[in-house]
């Protein structure tokens, strides 16, 4: 009578493992681009859930000050001093000194090419008093913004908006999949589709093919301002 064999296999063999080791990088392979758009997908949710808690500062802001967003009397009604509005971050800080917001981080879009900084949410001096040297410093903004506007200017104006390529005057295609965030006076906030050619390429168009700052587009048809000239882009910090 044959004995029994009682060597039993333990592991695999080297080719056997390979294989595995092939499958499993195939497979990772595969699903790479589907978890590359789902935290995309995420991080578009949480921009514009940060927009919108913009705009609720904003309108709260508007409340007190005669239906005004952040502009250089509203500044001096504040602080004194009417600070012109030079760009997004200094509009911004105006939200803090009326108590409107006290976070930084809704400011703050991830992968941002311009707020490169994670916001640390300090806006006070060592003695505890608002410092405008703390609040929204370069790199911690990614917001731009839409001067000159009130809670009832034409509804459909952006206010709110990702701020352009550095150096241009165009949107960053890569961060949104060829979209960009745009919230509006009426408070609708969305990711909208870019241009794609010629003079369309990297804006946003309105309904009727028209660039949103375009003196032709339907929301500031007739108003006498340069919607391009009213855009303030938040500051980059400096290498």
């Amino acid at each position: 009578m044959k004995k029994p064999n009682s060597k039993h296999r333990k592991g695999f063999t080297l080719v056997e493992l390979l294989v595995v080791i092939a499958i499993i990088v195939a497979l990772a392979a595969l699903a790479t681009p589907q978890i590359f758009k789902a935290l995309k997908r995420a991080a578009m949710a949480e921009a514009i859930n940060n927009v919108k808690q913009v705009k609720l500062a904003l309108d709260s802001f508007a409340m007190d000050f005669d239906g005004q967003y952040p502009n250089k009397d509203t500044s001096k009604r504040l602080t004194g001093s009417e600070e012109e509005i030079t760009d997004a971050n200094t509009a911004y800080r105006q939200l803090f000194f009326s108590g409107d917001t006290q976070s930084e981080k809704i400011f703050w879009v991830k992968g941002s090419s311009i707020a490169t900084s994670s916001p640390d949410d300090k806006i006070t001096d060592g003695s505890g008093t608002i410092s405008e040297n703390e609040i929204l410093k370069p790199g911690d903004c990614h917001w731009a913004y839409v001067s000159e506007q009130s809670n009832v200017s034409n509804p459909s104006r952006p206010l709110v908006l990702d701020s352009f390529k550095s150096g241009e005057d165009n949107f960053d295609p890569t961060l949104w999949d060829n979209k960009a965030v745009v919230l509006r006076i009426d408070s609708s906030a969305r990711a909208e589709r870019l241009g794609v050619t010629g003079e369309a390429k990297n804006k946003v168009l309105d309904s009727a093919g028209e660039n949103i700052f375009s003196t032709q587009s339907a929301a500031w048809v007739g108003s006498g301002l340069q919607p391009s000239q009213l855009l303030e882009q938040p500051l980059k910090r400096s290498n």
